[in-house]
């Protein structure tokens, strides 16, 4: 998977589709290249927001609850990207289509990455910015995945693309929300 057309794999049922579908690279390979780096990032980030804007976030939480609800985030992430393959798998099925899992492992862990890079709005000590830069990192994950699901799964570029998007939308939101509570937890004192 080539970074570089990343990009425009968003906006694209094709552009670097095509490519990942008939190249693509190992499962274990996403996950040393792809899913372990850049799940690193939020964790990162979440110390960073500790260390430099703790008081802002959470008055009276110490470091040791940031790095706590750091290290949770990270082993969160990391089991997400293949339980979310396997509910891709598993949402294609229920529509009749043969999804393999290392196409829903490709699919999840592409569809990750702009949420990963959402984290990034931490830098700015701002609720309202953080909140604007989770729901675009929402929004451009629903594009992954709308135009992923054709060239991966087979669908039509369409309606069926759109429904499985949905889906699988509503369950990766849940698991989103899952995650965001992990980081919340620790900080308020319930972990």
């Amino acid at each position: 998977m080539k970074l570089s057309a990343y990009p425009r794999m968003m906006f694209s049922f094709h552009d670097g589709w095509d490519e990942l579908h008939r190249q693509p690279p190992t499962v274990i390979s996403v996950m040393l290249k792809l899913v372990l780096p850049f799940s690193l990032l939020p964790a990162l980030m979440i110390l960073y927001a500790g260390h430099a804007n703790g008081s802002y976030y959470s008055a009276g939480s110490d470091l040791t609850r940031w790095e706590d609800a750091a290290s949770l985030f990270l082993v969160a992430e990391l089991a997400t990207v293949p339980l979310m393959a396997w509910v891709l798998q598993s949402i294609a099925g229920t529509k009749g289509l043969k999804a393999q899992y290392h196409d829903s492992f490709l699919l999840a862990a592409s569809a990750a990455l702009p949420l990963w890079l959402s984290s990034l709005v931490l830098f700015v000590p701002n609720l309202a910015f953080n909140l604007v830069g989770a729901l675009l990192g929402l929004v451009a994950s629903f594009a992954v995945l709308y135009h992923g699901l054709p060239s991966m799964f087979g669908t039509d570029e369409d309606i069926e693309s759109m429904d499985l998007a949905y889906s699988a939308l509503s369950a990766g939101g849940a698991a989103w929300a899952i995650l965001v509570a992990l980081v919340l937890l620790p900080l308020f004192g319930g972990l």
